[in-house]
């Protein structure tokens, strides 16, 4: 893996590998490890039949994940500033590490649970299809909350930190951060392809098949860190080893490089690069409102709302259509519809952005298409559950534009060298989102929960156009107040 070194020039036609690649192995692991049947899965597998169970189990792993991404984000940046060799491939795995340990510890609950025909004051009763009375006691509630807690904060180490490390790639190659699209869409190729498969074999072996397939997913990521990690040891040359001459446009990077070398020996009146490498976390975010600091503000409120709404389709849209009399294979395929459009989606969505020439109307788009599907769903019969399939498309539209104008909105405020740091922050607001989601899922269910959320998601998506507006009109009144 490259370090994000400043003044380190890139050599052409290098051969290693992209981010693609991690992307795709991580989104299989996030696919088979639950996915977007975690919700099923705790209803079927750990004996979770309230819907306030459900959402308190999901609310934990948001909670658990807000509280560290950030943190772990900069440790990833702190680790390759350090000149730690693959800092944030090490996190990566740690974290997925964590998560697949979490993951297979959930059987232990198999030991504890017993039938039982008696409701006591400490479990709650559990009709299912299965075993039609079992009892949650309140230790063992607890005991799997707290698993759920560890595999959120493994997954964490993951996110945010894989597009930390997309985004300096990106930087190291000269290549445009709007880029950050066409990689991250290989997560959604293999997101797809996992859950085709995955809805099928649940219908077949049952939630158990998914110990297997986390432990499986988890050894192909290891396996791809690996292969990635060794194919890009050698992308950047030591600047001390490069013969600059044969390296076009390399003379341009000289004075950075030899401010590198002698970086240790500068005076006190230095202050320029020892003062970045020293700013403070807090900084980065308090960065959010040096320069447009209410379309900032505006924006990172509007995407808090737009992932209240998403939570609950992430999170909890299965056991909707489970409601609606879908099965299992029919959930797979919502996902596989979805990524069909996300592929030209993120594809495309570089020259979206540029067309449209800011991240706050690419934002606006997600939030159109989030409360347009939502409505439709809550108006689908039931019995009718492939009706859904007619607006699915519309997840991809609010994924990828939401993902790639997030990237966008960050890489316009967070200085170089945080860029984990930034990512994770955003993550955060993200996390805060959909935990505040996941509470609401928590008290409203069927129809009305989603033709609440696309009313929470319109206020957001208002709130932005007046903070664009507002912000437009100051800087022309300014730029005219200059002329």
């Amino acid at each position: 893996m490259t370090n994000t070194t400043p003044g380190r020039p890139p050599l052409a036609h290098s051969t290693g590998l992209q981010p693609r690649v991690l992307y795709f192995a991580v989104f299989i692991f996030f696919s088979l490890s639950g996915g977007r049947f975690t919700a099923t899965f705790l209803e079927h597998e750990l004996h979770f039949s309230q819907n306030w169970m459900i959402s308190t189990a999901m609310a934990v792993q948001i909670l658990a994940s807000s509280s560290c991404s950030s943190w772990l984000g900069g440790l990833a940046d702190s680790l390759e500033e350090r000149g730690s060799s693959n800092g944030r491939l090490q996190i990566m795995a740690l974290g997925l590490l964590l998560s697949t340990v979490a993951t297979l510890l959930h059987i232990l609950g198999r030991l504890w649970m017993q039938p039982s025909s008696l409701e006591t004051d400490y479990a709650y009763f559990i009709e299912d299809h299965v075993q039609n009375q079992q009892y949650v006691p309140m230790p063992l509630f607890a005991y799997h909350l707290f698993l759920r807690a560890l595999f959120a904060i493994g997954t964490t180490a993951c996110s945010p930190v894989l597009d930390g490390l997309t985004l300096a790639r990106l930087e190291d190659d000269a290549r445009d951060s709007a880029e950050y699209g066409k990689e991250r869409l290989y997560g959604a190729v293999s997101w797809g392809i996992a859950n085709v498969f995955f809805g099928p074999a649940i219908d077949k072996w049952g939630f158990g098949i998914i110990y297997i397939t986390t432990t499986c997913s988890f050894i192909l990521c290891i396996i791809t860190f690996y292969v990635y990690a060794k194919s890009n040891q050698m992308l950047y040359a030591s600047i001390d080893e490069v013969d600059l001459e044969h390296i076009p446009d390399a003379q341009s990077f000289l004075p950075r490089a030899n401010e590198q070398k002698t970086a240790t020996s500068s005076s006190p009146d230095d202050e320029g690069s020892q003062q970045h490498q020293m700013q403070p976390k807090l900084e980065v975010w308090g960065s959010l409102t040096k320069k447009n600091g209410l379309l900032n503000i505006s924006y990172v409120f509007a995407m808090f709302a737009l992932y209240v709404g998403m939570s609950v389709v992430e999170n909890l849209i299965f056991l909707y259509f489970e409601y609606l009399g879908g099965s299992y294979s029919m959930c797979g395929l919502t996902v596989a519809v979805t990524v069909m459009f996300e592929f030209p989606l993120f594809h495309y969505a570089p020259e979206v952005l540029r067309r449209l020439k800011s991240p706050v109307w690419m934002l606006q788009a997600a939030c159109v298409a989030y409360v347009i599907r939502v409505l439709v769903y809550s108006l689908i019969p039931q019995d009718h559950p492939y009706w859904t399939l007619v607006v699915e498309p519309l997840h991809g539209v609010t994924i990828g534009f939401a993902l790639t104008a997030s990237v966008a909105f960050a890489a316009e405020w967070v200085p170089k060298g945080y860029e984990a740091s930034g990512q994770g922050f955003l993550s955060m607001v993200r996390g805060l989102g959909q935990f505040v989601g996941l509470c609401i899922g928590g008290f409203l269910e069927g129809r009305i929960l989603y033709r609440v959320l696309a009313v929470i998601v319109s206020v957001g998506s208002i709130m932005l156009v007046v903070g664009n507006h507002i912000t437009t009109n100051d800087s022309m009144l300014y730029r005219r107040g200059r002329k």
